[in-house]
């Protein structure tokens, strides 16, 4: 039998000594931050950013009792306007994102490829096309720029510092691709949370 979100939450919250996280609220939840460093990390300088245009975390780390399970791993390029720009153009369709994402000291995910090719958005898209009226009908749903994880997920426990190491490659050549001048990696991690709650915690 597959475990659930919750089930596999609670395990390793069990595993950790947790006793009170399974008395806590739970629902999706997402986590995001952009390497302005050009560092090839995301989410260590989070504490320095504190604006919602590139984080929503204050550091990456969670308070007593608040977990996330990661479920999908999604990234994006953000320009200096702080618009989503599309990968593929700035990078070429023959670039790669390899990355790893660290919890604690360890490397719960090691040189996971994410490729350019594709739409410019983070989670999905819909691709139009000009109907026979004229007027744009949906013609596909296209996920692009991420890595799913339902039904297996990693979790991010309490008061643990983690991050994402990428690099940029070229497929054909193998060759490092620099950052371009002007934009960078943004990153969302994106889940089932676990969140402070008052009505059991106070």
């Amino acid at each position: 039998m597959a475990l659930s979100a919750q089930d596999k939450i609670l395990y390793v919250a069990n595993k950790l000594g947790l006793s009170s996280l399974g008395q806590m609220q739970g629902s999706t939840g997402a986590v995001y931050d952009v390497d302005t460093d050009l560092s090839g990390q995301i989410f260590t300088s989070a504490s320095r950013h504190q604006n919602p245009g590139i984080t929503n975390l204050t550091q990456n780390e969670f308070e007593v009792n608040e977990a996330l399970l990661v479920e999908n791993i999604a990234f994006y390029v953000r320009n200096e306007a702080g618009s989503v720009v599309n990968f593929q153009t700035i990078y070429g369709s023959n670039a790669v994102i390899v990355y790893d994402l660290i919890i604690g000291n360890k490397r719960v995910m090691k040189d996971t490829p994410v490729f350019a090719a594709g739409s410019p958005f983070t989670f999905a898209n819909t691709a139009n096309f000009t109907g026979i009226n004229g007027e744009a009908e949906l013609q596909s749903f296209l996920p692009r720029h991420q890595t799913f994880m339902e039904g297996a997920g990693v979790l991010i426990p309490p008061q643990v510092q983690w991050y994402v190491d990428y690099r940029i490659f070229n497929v054909v050549t193998g060759a490092t691709i620099a950052p371009t001048d002007g934009t960078a990696v943004g990153c969302y991690l994106f889940g089932t949370r676990v969140l402070l709650n008052f009505n059991t915690s106070i």
